[in-house]
């Protein structure tokens, strides 16, 4: 219409300087690339403020949502039907779409014509005429017996509140039903089609016809994220992430957004290139003051955006089919979201789940206590010979060794009392090569001994002899506190000649074979009593440890009479728990799922350490993988396809899940993670990876939870308090790292354990600096004694 309005013009002056006379009113009409880039900043603003709560109302591109919150995988399969209205004519179509592993669509479809009469009478009429084309078609294909899902491409401007619901805002294309407009049409069509009583369809989605030109085209090029009507009208959507989106709730994942572009303009931010011709095109149109916005498309795309290869699909078969395809991907993900469920179900824990093992770890815990008990016991519950914890009048110059995986630390620690009480440490880390964890045990500690010798050196003190303190964190039967008996190796280690030795030995023998220094090894503890004792020395309450990294074990201050294995019935002493082979004995079978036995099953140690094996950073990044398999297989993830990276034990290390469920990272940060494993994922993909790791990391700290609540129960039981105020000290990767593990496992303790008040002391200064307390205070209670 511009350009007869200028050719009519022209027509009229051909008698004066032609070229100049064209060049003077077409010279308006060019864009330079600078006023493109410009016309781009400012619809940009106008899509920000069409998506903001606040600025919506005001926005001329309004962002409306459109509730499709995924595009086509191809895994789409099913029978359904699609109507398409958006003018004198509609469509009915029925859409086969079928995957074995082949895409294919077949379409059948009837044109009906809309008599201008029902156009503009009532709206009941209007559906009734809808529903009765319906029938028709149904009865022809000979499947009005089935009820088969329908998605209803409807193109008028509507608000929609969800995928099956539309607000009809106002009539366009000479259409002017009465009684609809301000109703949803969904609702409408239902019942007219209810009044009928021949037919029944499941009316799953309703679209405009640029979502279903989008999903259209998706169906073949799963890149395909924006839909663009360029016709009669013109309009464009595409995948918004869910976290711009302030009208709809909710920040995970994407949703269509219909974003209405033709109104940009309407408030005059276009005013500076609008020509003559545009202004009076406007003027002389049904809607003056609306809908102005147009310009070239391909090359002009390409050249604002060098740094984005954007492909251009035309779509053949209109937005009927689209309507299906989005009817097609919500039954998909309805069915997808069910089954894995149902898979996920086995591992939500009811709070009568955890009480039951909040229970059965009070069991072990008596059974590992008792001298008859102990030997089938599972829980050890071992005596530390810790007999109290620091006062603050410890002082000295302590070593301290802290050896508990594949790299382990060397510790200078000064303890000091009085007004400059405190603790001074300087430390240095070394690894432990694999060949050396799983070689023998003579070769390990002299690696050990080696390492304290360039410790020594580096701090200048090669010639000192001095007290030190040894945090082994592993299995160990003591028989004094400078005597532990290694029961057995984990975390990887293999070394021959220890299980069943004493380890301060091995210590003492390896020093003594080097022949440079000699040091007073005045106890041995594990790191879990390390960790009590360093916040202990910060906070009087704490009577129990904890640790939640790598493997996962507790302790805590026990009654002397509980103590059978020791003699004497005063006092307190720490009671190792060694809660990892919580459950070795079966009692936790009903909980444990299929992943957990896969997990179990491939381990270094199968059938030992069961309740370590779903509650530690060892094993959580293995359940997880172990599900995604499981969920690919079924083809409800990574569209079927397994990875060989996927099928790679330990690929999936749990930091990732500490990663990939941090409230501010992105989905397109998690798809890169998941992308740095080698594993090609879609926005649906990193949803789903997401909330297994939720649910792994959930049920791993509700365990522990569970586990800590019948720790403080049987401290208040033990002293026979209504009321128990105690502190856990508490240290791991797991429990620091990982977003919401600490928060869940406090609320277990607290929701399972009423009556007690826990505080939780996060560790520091690690396991080190309570080996070296343990043995400040162990020498300040022996020169008390020798007094």
């Amino acid at each position: 219409m511009i350009a007869s309005h200028l050719l009519a013009y022209f027509f009229t002056e051909l008698n004066h300087d032609q070229a100049q006379k064209i060049d003077k009113y077409l010279y308006h009409m060019r864009l330079s690339e600078e006023t493109l880039q410009e016309v781009s900043q400012r619809f940009r603003k106008e899509m920000e403020k069409g998506l903001g709560a606040d600025t919506n109302p005001t926005a001329s591109v309004k962002m409306l949502p459109t509730f499709v919150r995924s595009t086509p995988d191809g895994t789409e399969d099913g029978d359904f039907l699609a109507l398409d209205l958006g003018g004198t004519n509609f469509r009915v179509l029925r859409v086969k779409v079928s995957d074995n592993g082949l895409q294919k669509v077949e379409m059948e479809n009837q044109i009906y014509a809309i008599p201008e009469e029902l156009m503009r009478g009532s709206g009941v009429q209007l559906f009734d005429h809808i529903a009765e084309c319906l029938a028709n078609f149904m009865e022809k294909l000979k499947i009005k017996d089935k009820k088969l899902p329908l998605g209803f491409t409807f193109s008028f401007p509507c608000h929609q509140t969800k995928l099956d619901e539309s607000i009809l805002v106002t009539w366009t294309k000479g259409f002017k039903c009465s009684s609809v407009e301000g109703k949803d049409v969904v609702s409408m069509l239902r019942k007219s089609i209810k009044k009928r009583g021949d037919f029944d369809i499941d009316i799953v989605a309703v679209v405009n016809d640029t979502v279903g030109t989008m999903m259209t085209c998706g169906y073949d090029d799963h890149n395909c994220e924006v839909g663009l009507i360029v016709g009669t009208g013109t309009n464009a959507c595409y995948m918004e992430e869910m976290r711009h989106i302030d009208l709809v709730e909710g920040d995970e994942g994407r949703m269509c957004i219909n974003m209405e572009w033709g109104a940009f303009g309407d408030d005059g931010v276009l005013n500076d290139i609008r020509t003559e011709f545009d202004q009076e095109i406007d003027m002389g149109s049904l809607n003056p003051g609306k809908q102005f916005f147009a310009r070239r498309l391909h090359k002009t795309v390409r050249k604002l955006l060098p740094d984005c290869e954007i492909r251009f699909t035309r779509s053949e078969d209109g937005s009927g089919k689209g309507a299906a395809m989005v009817t097609a991907v919500a039954y998909r993900l309805a069915a997808q979201h069910k089954a894995r469920q149902k898979i996920l179900e086995a591992l939500k824990l009811s709070h009568e789940q955890l009480l039951e093992v909040k229970q059965r770890m009070r069991i072990e815990m008596e059974n590992g206590l008792g001298k008859e008990t102990h030997a089938e016991a599972t829980v050890k519950m071992l005596p530390t010979y810790v007999c109290s914890t620091p006062d603050g009048t410890e002082k000295g110059d302590f070593l301290a060794l802290d050896l508990g995986g594949t790299n382990f630390r060397v510790l200078l620690v000064r303890v000091r009392n009085g007004m400059r009480r405190g603790v001074e440490m300087h430390n240095k880390i070394y690894s432990i090569p694999v060949e050396i964890m799983q070689g023998t045990g003579e070769e390990l500690f002299d690696h050990i001994v080696h390492c304290i010798s360039d410790f020594l050196e580096y701090m200048g003190m090669k010639g000192v002899s001095l007290p030190l303190g040894f945090t082994f964190s592993f299995p160990c039967q003591q028989t004094n506190l400078d005597e532990g008996i290694l029961l057995k190796w984990t975390k990887g280690f293999k070394a021959t000649g220890c299980e069943g030795e004493d380890v301060v030995n091995l210590l003492k023998e390896a020093i003594h074979r080097r022949e440079e220094f000699d040091l007073d090894v005045v106890a041995v503890v594990n790191d879990t009593v390390g960790t009590m004792m360093t916040c202990g020395y910060e906070d009087p309450y704490c009577e129990v440890g904890l640790i939640v990294g790598t493997g996962s074990n507790a302790c805590y201050m026990e009654e002397m009479r509980n103590v059978e294995l020791v003699e004497g019935e005063e006092g307190r002493m720490c009671v190792n728990m060694e809660w990892g082979a919580f459950g070795d004995s079966g009692c936790l079978d009903d909980i444990r799922t299929e992943f957990d036995l896969a997990v179990d099953e491939l381990s270094l140690n199968p059938g030992k350490q069961r309740f370590e094996k779903m509650i530690s950073g060892m094993y959580l990044g293995e359940i997880v993988r172990n599900i995604l398999m499981d969920f690919t297989k079924r083809g409800l993830l990574f569209r079927g396809r397994i990875s060989e990276r996927l099928k790679t034990r330990g690929i999936f290390e749990t930091k990732f899940l500490s990663q990939i469920e941090s409230d501010c990272l992105a989905l397109l940060q998690v798809r890169s993670i998941l992308q740095h494993l080698g594993l090609e994922s879609t926005c649906d993909d990193s949803i789903i990876v997401k909330e297994v790791c939720a649910v792994v990391a959930r049920r791993a700290a509700q365990l522990c939870g569970a586990g800590m609540a019948a720790v403080v129960d049987k401290i208040r039981e033990n002293r026979g308090l209504d009321f128990l105020k105690v502190t856990v000290g508490v240290d791991g990767t797991l429990y620091k790292l990982h977003p919401h593990f600490s928060t869940i496992m406090h609320e277990t303790v607290k929701q399972l354990s009423p009556k007690c008040e826990v505080t939780f002391l996060q560790s520091e200064d690690g396991s080190g600096k309570g080996a070296a307390l343990i043995t400040a205070v162990a020498c300040r209670i022996r020169e008390a004694g020798q007094r």
